[in-house]
Order: C-alpha cells, then sequence, then structure tokens
C-alpha cells in the first residue's frame, strides 16, 4: 500500500514539473530567432531579445535573423548589422535604418513605406545572384535612401513612388516594372542597371548617370532629364513625351521606336543615336548634336531643329512637315523621300546632301547650302530658293514649278 502510495505521490510531481516547465519553453520559442539555413551568420539572442522588447536596437548583432513577417514598425535599427537576414513580409514602415548593413537581405514584399535608409548597406558583391539584395515587390514608397549604396540591388516590381534617392548609388541594379514615379533620383549612378518596362513618369533624375543603362518599353513621360547621361543606353519603345532632356547626353542610345513628343532636347547631345521610327513632333531641337544619327522613318512634324548639327545623319523616309531647320547642317546626309513641306531651311547648309524624291513643297530654302546636293526627282513646287547656292547641285526630273527666286540663281 505504501509503495502505491509512493508512486503515486511521485507521477503527480512529475506532471506538475512538466505542466509548469511548458510555458517556460514555450516563451524560449517566441524569443528564438531562427536564422535561415543557407545563412552562415548568427544573430545575438540579447539584441534580438532587446529588439523585441523595445523595439529599438541601435547597431545590433542581428545578421543571418529570421524577421519574417515581423512588426517592425517605426523600430530604430541605426547602425544594425542585418546581413543575410530574412526580413520578407516584414513590417518596417517608418523604421530607421540609418547606416544599416543589409547585405545579402532577403526584404522581398517588405513594407518600407516612409522608411529612412540614408546611407545604408545594401550592396552587391558580384558573386552570385544570390548575393543580391531582395527587395522584389517591396513598398518603398516615400522612403528615403540618400547616399545609399544600393549596387545590384533587386527592386523588381518595387513600389518607389516617390523615394528619395539623392545621390545613391543604383550601378547594376534590378529595377524591372518597378513604380519610380515622381520619385527623386537627382544624381544618382545607374549605369549597367536594368529598367526595363519601369515607370518613371514626372521622376527627377537631373544629373544622373545611366548610360548603357537598359530602359527599353519604359515610361519616362514628363520626367527631368536634364543633364542626364544616357550613352549607349537601351531606350528602344520607350515613353519620354515631354520629358526635360536638356543637355543630355544621348549618343550612341537606342531610341528606336522611342515617344519623345513634345520633348526638350535643347543642346543634347545625340551623334550615332539610333531614333529610326521615333515619334518626335513637335520636339524641341534646338542646337541639338545628331551627326550621324539614324532618324530614318521619324515623325519630325513640327519640330524645332534649328541650328542643329545633322551631319551625315540618315533621315530617309523622314517627316519633317512644317518643321524648323533655320541654319541647321546637314552636310552629306541623307534625306532621300524626306518630307519638307512647308519647312523651313533657311540658311541652313546642305552641301553634298541626298535630297532625290523628297517632298520640298513650298519649303523655305532661301540663302541655303546646296553645293553638289542631289536633288534628283525632288518636288520644290512653289519653294523659295532667293539667295541660295545651287553650284553644282543635281536638279534632274526635279518639279520647280512655281519655285520663288529661280530667275535669281
Amino acid at each position: 500500500m505504501k509503495m502505491k502510495t509512493f508512486v503515486a505521490v511521485a507521477l503527480t510531481i512529475a506532471m506538475n514539473s512538466a505542466c509548469s516547465s511548458a510555458p517556460k519553453k514555450q516563451s524560449l520559442q517566441v524569443t528564438q530567432i531562427q536564422q535561415p539555413q543557407t545563412s552562415s551568420y548568427s544573430p545575438n539572442p540579447a539584441d534580438v531579445k532587446r529588439l523585441q522588447e523595445t523595439n529599438q536596437c541601435l547597431g545590433c548583432s542581428l545578421a543571418g535573423a529570421d524577421l519574417r513577417s515581423a512588426n517592425l514598425k517605426k523600430a530604430n535599427l541605426q547602425g544594425a548589422d542585418l546581413r543575410a537576414a530574412n526580413l520578407s513580409g516584414a513590417n518596417l514602415s517608418e523604421v530607421d535604418l540609418t547606416g544599416a548593413d543589409l547585405r545579402q537581405a532577403n526584404l522581398s514584399k517588405t513594407n518600407l513605406l516612409g522608411a529612412k535608409l540614408t546611407a545604408a548597406q545594401l550592396n552587391w558583391s558580384g558573386d552570385s545572384t544570390n548575393s543580391r539584395v531582395n527587395l522584389r515587390q517591396a513598398d518603398l514608397s516615400k522612403a528615403n535612401l540618400i547616399t545609399a549604396y544600393l549596387r545590384g540591388v533587386d527592386f523588381s516590381e518595387a513600389n518607389l513612388s516617390g523615394a528619395y534617392f539623392h545621390a545613391a548609388d543604383l550601378n547594376q541594379a534590378i529595377l524591372i516594372k518597378a513604380n519610380l514615379s515622381k520619385a527623386d533620383l537627382a544624381g544618382v549612378k545607374l549605369s549597367n542597371a536594368d529598367l526595363t518596362k519601369v515607370n518613371l513618369q514626372g521622376a527627377n533624375l537631373l544629373g544622373a548617370n545611366l548610360s548603357e543603362t537598359n530602359l527599353s518599353n519604359a515610361n519616362l513621360q514628363g520626367a527631368n532629364l536634364q543633364a542626364v547621361s544616357l550613352t549607349r543606353a537601351t531606350l528602344n519603345q520607350a515613353n519620354l513625351s515631354k520629358a526635360n532632356l536638356i543637355s543630355a547626353k544621348l549618343n550612341g542610345a537606342n531610341l528606336s521606336g522611342a515617344n519623345l513628343s513634345g520633348a526638350n532636347l535643347l543642346t543634347a547631345i545625340l551623334a550615332n543615336a539610333d531614333l529610326s521610327g521615333a515619334n518626335m513632333q513637335k520636339a524641341y531641337l534646338h542646337s541639338a548634336e545628331l551627326s550621324k544619327a539614324n532618324l530614318s522613318n521619324v515623325s519630325l512634324i513640327q519640330s524645332d531643329l534649328s541650328a542643329a548639327l545633322l551631319n551625315q545623319a540618315n533621315l530617309s523616309n523622314a517627316n519633317l512637315s512644317g518643321s524648323n531647320l533655320k541654319r541647321s547642317s546637314l552636310t552629306g546626309a541623307n534625306l532621300s523621300n524626306v518630307n519638307l513641306q512647308g519647312a523651313n531651311l533657311q540658311g541652313a547648309d546642305l552641301t553634298e546632301t541626298n535630297l532625290t524624291q523628297a517632298d520640298m513643297t513650298k519649303t523655305n530654302l532661301a540663302q541655303a547650302y546646296l553645293t553638289k546636293t542631289d536633288l534628283g526627282s525632288a518636288n520644290l513646287q512653289g519653294a523659295t530658293l532667293n539667295g541660295a547656292k545651287l553650284s553644282g547641285a543635281n536638279l534632274k526630273n526635279a518639279n520647280m514649278k512655281n519655285v520663288v527666286g529661280l530667275n535669281s540663281l
């Protein structure tokens, strides 16, 4: 009987001990942060606990921490080490990550609305695709990324509208289908970046470096691209209507099929650029450099190309009706089959230019230089030729009906 009583008491004690220890074990699991299996980093448990209890952890060691879907709204993580941390789906809205190290971190679908990432480290080592910081589909609208190190970051389909990137390093970044509307990207480095189908409508890119960047099918409508470098950039089918491209460098860029209607290209450099099939109606190209550019089949209706340099450019089959080419230089250019109806070419230099079969009905060629110009089979009906220089010009089969100033030639 005594033995049975002893066993019963022992069982009771064991059960009570198990029940009392269960909550402690559960509490430990809550505070413990799992680190990704692929990470070689280990977070500091004390720092993790401090973050969870106070929502503040300046300079904390959280490298490799698993913070998926964590609610860290308005947390202070200045200077924290978050290398290779998993923050996917976390709420980091209005968080302060100034100077934080987020290299190799996973921030996909993270909410970083209004977050502060000034001078934060998110650089890609370039070793492998997996070492890129992942911010795909993240919300960074109105975030502060001034002077942040963002080289090679994957921002695919991220919301960056109204974000502030002033002087940030975004070289080799991936921004495919990202929303950067009204973002401030003044002075940023974006060379060799992929911005395919990106939305930059109304964005400020003043003085930015986008050389050799892929912007095909991008929306840059109304964007400020003044003094931007787009040397050898890919902008085919891009929407640049009413964009500010004053003094922009677009030499060697691919702008085939792009929409540049109403764009301001004052003194822009487009030498050797491919603008074939582009829509440039009512574009402003005063004093622009377009030597050796491909402008075949381009629409330049009512555009201003006064004093522009178009030497050896290809303008075959282009539509320049009603355009202003006063004092422009087109020496050695190909303007075969071009439409120049009602265009103003007063004082333009067309020396050795190919204007065969061009439609120059009512075109103003007063004081123009047409030395050795090929006007074979061109339509010059009603054109003005007062003071034009035509020595050595080919006028075979040209329509000279009602030409003004013909008697003075």
